[in-house]
């Protein structure tokens, strides 16, 4: 007759073995060929100091600088705000690459850039490099790129607030802020702006169809 040896098994449970990883990466160093690049800096008073508020506006002030239509983006279309360098000659499709903190602006059809989106007083400084691919930026930086750097918390402050009224019944209301949290910081800007516009024809050539351009924006 065969005997049956009870098999006792006891669950303990296993020592932690769990260990810390910490990935620390870091952006790609630049090309030794990109310091014979032309590059112009922006700095943060010259961008809140214009005196439109736009960002279009003071990207003019670089040479070589070509946008597509005269006016800003209060008066002309959308689709028709492009931005190209080295004199290349302004389109509604850009041919240089604009890149908020490494992120492309551009729309991804068109090429058109959403300048109202983007508010100087949100910046912390702009670099204008000029150049055909403008390094590893690749091919959208066909004249060259326009990079835009956020401020961080520090700058921007707690709260800040700017409102302006003008002819045309325009009004242009900004606000920024930010807070350092224990674990990073978080940022906002905000913009309102709206007025009747003014007439993009001469008096003197003006016809029945032509009217003034208003313009509301907010974002």
């Amino acid at each position: 007759m065969r005997g049956v040896a009870p098999l006792l098994l006891l669950a303990l449970p296993f020592p932690a073995t769990a260990q810390e990883i910490v990935i620390t990466g870091t952006g790609l160093d630049s090309p030794p060929g990109e310091a014979a690049l032309a590059t112009v800096e922006i700095d943060r008073d010259r961008l809140t100091d214009s005196a439109s508020g736009r960002l279009e506006d003071v990207l003019r002030d670089v040479a070589g600088v070509a946008q597509f239509r005269r006016a800003d983006s209060r008066s002309s279309h959308p689709t028709a705000q492009g931005i190209s360098l080295r004199g290349l000659g302004g389109n509604a499709s850009s041919r240089a690459l604009l890149l908020l903190d490494g992120v492309p602006q551009a729309d991804p059809f068109g090429g058109w850039v959403p300048f109202p989106a983007t508010l100087p007083q949100r910046l912390a400084r702009v670099r204008v490099t000029r150049g055909g691919g403008s390094g590893y930026h690749g091919a959208g930086a066909l004249a060259g790129t326009v990079e835009l750097f956020s401020a961080d918390a520090h700058t921007l402050g707690p709260v800040a607030l700017t409102g302006f009224y003008g002819s045309r019944e325009s009004v242009d209301l900004v606000a920024t802020g930010g807070a350092t949290l224990s674990a990073g910081e978080v940022t906002a800007a905000v913009q309102f702006a709206r007025g009747d516009g003014f007439v993009p024809i001469v008096e003197g050539q003006r016809g029945a169809a032509d009217r003034a351009a208003p313009y509301e924006q907010a974002g």
